[in-house]
Parts: C-alpha cells; structure tokens; sequence
C-alpha cells in the first residue's frame, strides 16, 4: 500500500502541476509540500501544523482529506507515545522555604498577629506544576520554542512562561486560564479534554484549601468580616447602575437646590405700604406745588402728560407760605386714567395729549370754551368735569369721542360719508363684419360644333 507522501506525488504528477503550482494555489511553501510528499511530517512546527498542511494539500489534489488525516494521525500516536514514554516528566516543585524563628516573647503578644511558618507545597500547587511541567516538557520534545507558539496561537510568551512555571495564581482569572490550557494543548496534540479535568481538579483543590482556612481562622477567634451581598441583590446591583443612580441623584440635588435659590431670591418680601393721600384726594384737591428741597415740583403739568402722580414722603415735604390760588377756567377737566389706551385731548382747537397714556395718571386741562376728548376705550378713562365726577366715558373697546364746554357735555354729530357713485364703463364696440364678396359669374360653355356628315358612297359602273 502506497504511503501518504506517495499517493500526494501520485495525484500531483497525474494532474501534471508542479510543486510552484500548488504553492499558488493551496499558498503553502514549497518545502513542506515537498516534505509531506517524502512523508517527512517531523519537519513541521506541530502535528496539527501537519495535519492542517496535509488537508488542504489533499483537498486540493482530490484526495480524500480526512483518511489521509486520520491515518497521519494513527501512524504518528506510536512515535510519541514511545518518545512520551523514554522521556518521563518530572514535576519539579519549588524549594521548601526555611523556618522563621519566632520573635521573642513580648508582654502584649494581641498587638502582633499570629504568623505560621510555611509548610509543604499545597496540593493546588502541586497540580498546577504538573500541568506546567507536562506542557513544557511537550513542548521541548517536539523542539518548538515559545516564540515559535505565540506566532501560531497568539498566544502572548508571558502568559505562556506563567502557565509552564505552575503560576496560574498571576493569571487574570481562571477562565482565561482555561482558554490558554485549551488553546496550548491543543497546539502541542495533547488530550485537551484530560489538561482541562486536571486543571478543574487542581481549581477544587485551592477552593478547599481556602475554605479550610477560612474556618481555621475562625476557629482562632479572628473571623474575617462577612461582607458577601444576598444573590437577590447582587442581581440588581452593577457598576452601571450605581454610576446611573449616583447621576440621577445628583442631578436631582442639582435641581432641588436652584429651585431654593429662585424661590429665595424672587420670594415675596414684607414690603411697608408707603402712606400717601389716596387718589380721590388727589382728584378732588385743588392744584397746588410742594417744594421738596430748594426745587418747586408742581403736582399738575403739561410736561408730565402721560406719566403716574409721584408719591412724595411726608417726612420731605417742607412747609412754605402758602400761594395765591389762580382764578379758575371755563372749563376743568380731570382725566383719570385706569387702563392704558388711546387718548387724544383737544383745548380750544390745539391738541394737548395724542398716543397712548400710562395706567394710573390722572392729567389735567384748562380751557376757555371747549375741550374735546377721543379715547379708544369708553372704560379706560374716568373724567372729572368742573369738579364733578362724571365716571367713566363708556363701556369696554367702545371708540367715545365728546366735547366738554361751559354750557355742558355735547356729543358731536356723526357726518355721513359720501357715498361714491360707480360711474357705468363704456361697452365696447362692436367691429363691423367683412362684408361677404360676390361669387364669380360661370361662363359659358362652349357649343359643340355639327359633325360633318359622311359623303355617299358611288355606286360602281356596270
């Protein structure tokens, strides 16, 4: 029976492909396709180096890839067994540290906690050397160095080292440990599934030995303080979480404290009425000045249309001699004014006040004959005429307008507009039709002209 290397030529040469050929195709090097042909799979970095190379070679050629794999796998079993077997692994174990000495005795010995000398290796360790011992001693047998690995399992040469020297300890966590036996093993062809149990073993081992320890040292009196969280609230506790609960509450401080603030600074302060003479006093009291200082400000002017009466302190007001009233006008009128609106006030034909005036003034005009007011809002306005409180001009939105003479209150009379007439628009004339041209007259046809009769015939002599 041909061998696995001649059966690969065989199909090589029956497809007539060269050695170059197949590199292009299959993207292996030449000299491992040339030593899977002389059955030479040693020269590969591991068997499963070997047996990768070997599928896509046989793939490539036609060849049944997996009993040829299976068979590469059979006849190699026997060669490392035997090389297993002349090459025993020896599980090297640390040296046993020496002794301390016992301090000397000391009068308050509670303020020193209790040392214990070291003893043997732990059977964790042990294990955990043995596995580290066998991976290594694989890997030396097969002459494949660390570096060599972490090119073909990116495996870093760090962790590599750690899992040979036993110090499973320094790894991150058992669970990538894991990874790495499963991932080492299986590239050095060892049973991954035995490694692994081991390693499994040697995980129980330390479990046991660290509880072991926790009750020795409860059984001394210093029990280690209890600080597991119940299952059922472990479930709900995570970093995100806590980060999510810390944000909300501080926002939610954030928004409780600004909400004092606004309230603090915008709160409503106890404020003392400032005492002043009420606005029928104003009204009904004759004009008069006050000096506040060395300056007169009279308390009605034309200057101050529009514009609230100022509240004058009692405690400023300096007494002076008393003027000489002025002789009253025909007419007095007092414009109260209680929401802000259009106001247009006319005194003997000249205007006085046109726009809009401010809530709360109270304005005041004299005139000789008459005085027409305009307002946009009946309600808006409160008038005082001669004295006499007449009340507001009219109701809510209405457009008043009323003159205010010696004789009374007149109303002026609404001028019709007139009313443009809508003069008719020409209509368009009508364009005159084309006028229909005769028809030609038929000229007559021509007669025919008489056919010319035909001659007799003559009759032949006899």
């Amino acid at each position: 029976m041909p061998t696995i290397g001649e059966q690969l030529k065989q199909a090589r040469e029956a497809r007539k492909l060269s050695i170059k050929q197949a590199v292009q195709a299959i993207h292996v090097r030449a000299h491992y396709l040339q030593a899977m042909e002389t059955d030479d799979f040693s020269s590969m970095t591991s068997p499963a180096q070997a047996r990768g190379f070997l599928r896509l070679y046989a793939d490539y050629l036609g060849l049944d890839a997996e009993e040829l794999t299976n068979r590469q796998r059979t006849e190699a079993m026997p060669e490392q067994t035997a090389a297993l077997a002349q090459a025993p692994i020896e599980v090297k174990l640390p040296a046993p540290i020496p002794p301390v000495e016992p301090p000397p005795a000391d009068p308050s010995p509670d303020s020193f906690p209790e040392e214990t000398p070291p003893g043997p290796p732990k059977p964790s360790q042990v294990i955990f050397f043995e596995i580290g011992s066998m991976l290594r001693e694989r890997r030396e047998l097969i002459s494949v160095t660390l570096d060599e690995i972490e090119r073909h399992t990116h495996l870093r040469k760090h962790n590599l080292e750690l899992v040979e020297s036993g110090s499973f300890e320094e790894l991150a966590s058992p669970v990538q440990a894991r990874g790495i036996l499963s991932t080492y093993a299986s590239f050095l062809d060892l049973d991954t599934d035995a490694v692994l149990l081991r390693y499994a073993d040697a995980l129980q081992s330390r479990r046991l030995e660290r509880q072991a320890a926790s009750e020795a040292s409860k059984a001394r009196g210093t029990p280690r303080p209890n600080l597991s969280v119940p299952f059922w609230l472990r479930r709900f506790i995570s970093p995100d979480l806590i980060f999510g609960g810390g944000m909300v509450l501080t926002l939610l401080a954030i928004s409780v404290w600004g909400a004092a603030r606004i309230l603090s600074s915008s709160g409503i302060a106890d404020t003392t009425p400032t005492a002043g003479p009420s606005i029928s006093d104003v009204l009904l009291a004759s004009p008069e000045a006050a000096v506040v200082g060395t300056e007169l400000i009279p308390t009605s002017s034309l200057d101050e249309l529009g514009t609230p009466l100022p509240t004058l302190d009692p405690a400023l007001i300096v007494a002076t001699d008393t003027l000489v009233p002025t002789v009253p006008s025909a007419v007095q009128i007092t414009i109260v004014v209680l929401e802000r609106t259009f106001l247009r006030v006319t005194v003997d034909g000249v205007i006085k006040q046109d726009g809009r005036a401010a809530v709360g003034a109270a304005l005041s005009f004299d005139g000789s004959s008459r005085i027409e007011i305009l307002t946009g809002s009946g309600s808006a306005v409160q008038i005082l005429f001669n004295q006499a409180d007449l009340g507001m001009m009219g109701s809510f939105g209405e457009v008043v307008n009323r003159i205010y003479t010696v004789n009374g209150v007149e109303t002026p009379t609404p001028t019709s507009s007139p009313t443009a007439t809508i003069t008719p628009k020409p209509s368009a004339t009508l364009k005159p039709t084309l006028t229909s041209r005769p028809t030609t007259t038929p000229r007559p046809t021509a007669t025919p002209r008489p056919t010319s009769t035909p001659r007799p015939t003559t009759t032949p002599r006899p």
